[in-house]
């Protein structure tokens, strides 16, 4: 009896040891994050960053050079075509003279006044010969029908009456030429807190707007053609964003554009225009890339009053869209001898499936065959996963505590606050 319940100890230990060593060397499921396969609408966009411009910017220059006075108008004010002041020029009162400087122009003023003298004295040096000739032809023209004097010279003092009255009209003009000589050797000599009389010039706004920018303030000289204030429509807003050249030949004009990431409402838009010129940019990275402008409108009614001129927007142009595509996330994907391949779960184990693509973008790939909808699939395969190796869905984890109190992120209620108001300028609400 002893005997037996000795080997009946024994048995049960042993049996017990057997099913450890079976459970501890058994294969154990992996634990996989898991996707599925599902029909959807797919649209595959190229995206870049870009600036938001007024599509014409007048730069208002200075007309003539002068004194420019203090330019009152604020960034953002309204103007108004032909009506708005932007800017005063005064004309420049004149330089400050040293001593030597205004010893020449005095000596250059006498000199002025010492021509006029004699401009004087020979107008009338000419003016008593031209009275003496006159004279004499006055006595010619009696004599002559009588036959004292020849008809030869009667000729001869009419023409020398002509030449002086000639002579007579040249004096006079020397003699207002050597004045105005005068007066500008005077004027020269005048010192520059003088005032000059000069008339205030306008300078208007050219067209309806607001003011972008002010690239003169303060008062001070400014030469002619210098820039003074930039002005545009901020109803004309456009977008500008460089792609690259490889994707630029991917997009035609009309395509459609979701303009984001401004810090407003998501925008709609159209590709309006692709620069034919490609120009060479450098990467973060430093590598040369091959970029090109593409133009974008953005549609009518899009609450967009608040975007201005260079405002950074995030641009996606989307260039293929297609409803009910059999989809997979991307991150389910991976090469296999140079193939794309899965690993679908099939009764609780990962198979190997090769798998044809067509269309991909950052989130999703299309499926053009190999899988089905509703086919489960492993998220990120590790190098632990393996054709036929036993998986299990990872438990999803719990909902924080914030989500759980039903309170929005901070970015949806931002965005629930958004205001459309329009702007103050009254051409823009007429």
């Amino acid at each position: 009896m002893a005997l037996r319940n000795r080997l009946l100890f024994w048995a049960v230990i042993a049996i017990i040891v057997l099913a450890l060593a079976v459970w501890a060397f058994s294969p154990r499921a992996i634990d996989v994050d898991i996707v599925k396969a599902s029909s959807r609408s797919m649209t595959v966009s190229v995206n870049e960053e870009g600036k938001t411009r007024i599509h014409d910017v007048f730069e208002i220059s200075a007309p003539v050079s002068g004194q420019l006075e203090r330019i009152s108008l604020e960034a953002g004010d309204c103007v108004y075509q032909g009506e708005t002041i932007v800017a005063g020029i005064r004309p420049v009162a004149a330089p400050v003279l040293d001593s030597r400087s205004q010893k020449q122009l005095s000596a250059v003023a006498d000199a002025a006044a010492a021509a006029v003298t004699a401009s004087k004295a020979e107008l009338d040096r000419v003016r008593s010969e031209l009275n003496h000739a006159t004279t004499d032809a006055n006595r010619y023209r009696l004599l002559a029908p009588g036959g004292a004097i020849s008809r030869q010279m009667l000729e001869r003092a009419e023409a020398e009456e002509t030449t002086l009255q000639a002579a007579a009209r040249a004096a006079e003009a020397a003699l207002a030429m050597r004045r105005q000589e005068l007066a500008a050797a005077r004027a020269a000599l005048r010192p520059s807190s003088e005032d000059e009389g000069g008339e205030l010039i306008d300078v208007i706004a050219p067209i309806d707007g607001v003011l972008l920018r002010r690239l003169r303030q303060s008062e001070g000289p400014v030469a002619q053609g210098a820039p003074l204030v930039e002005v545009g429509d901020p109803e004309e807003i456009e977008i500008v964003a460089d792609l690259l050249s490889e994707d630029a030949v991917r997009i035609s004009p009309g395509d459609p554009v979701i303009i984001s990431d401004w810090g407003g409402p998501v925008l709609q838009g159209k590709v309006r225009q692709i620069e034919p010129f490609a120009f060479t940019k450098i990467s973060a990275l430093g590598i040369e890339e091959q970029r090109v402008n593409v133009v974008v409108d953005l549609l009518q009614g899009q609450p967009a009053d608040r975007l201005g001129h260079g405002y950074r927007v995030d641009v996606a142009v989307q260039i293929w869209s297609q409803d009910n595509v059999l989809t997979i996330p991307i991150t389910a994907l991976f090469k296999q001898d140079r193939n794309w391949s899965v690993y679908r779960i099939e009764n609780g184990r990962a198979r190997l499936r090769q798998v044809t693509i067509g269309h991909l973008n950052g989130q999703e790939a299309e499926i053009l065959l190999g899988l089905e909808e509703g086919d489960l699939l492993v998220e990120h395969p590790s190098s632990r996963i393996v054709d036929k190796v036993l998986v299990r869905a990872r438990e999803a984890p719990q909902p924080t505590s914030e989500a759980q109190d039903g309170s929005e992120p901070a970015a949806v209620q931002l965005s629930a606050t958004w205001d459309n108001t329009v702007g103050g300028c009254d051409f823009l609400i007429r």
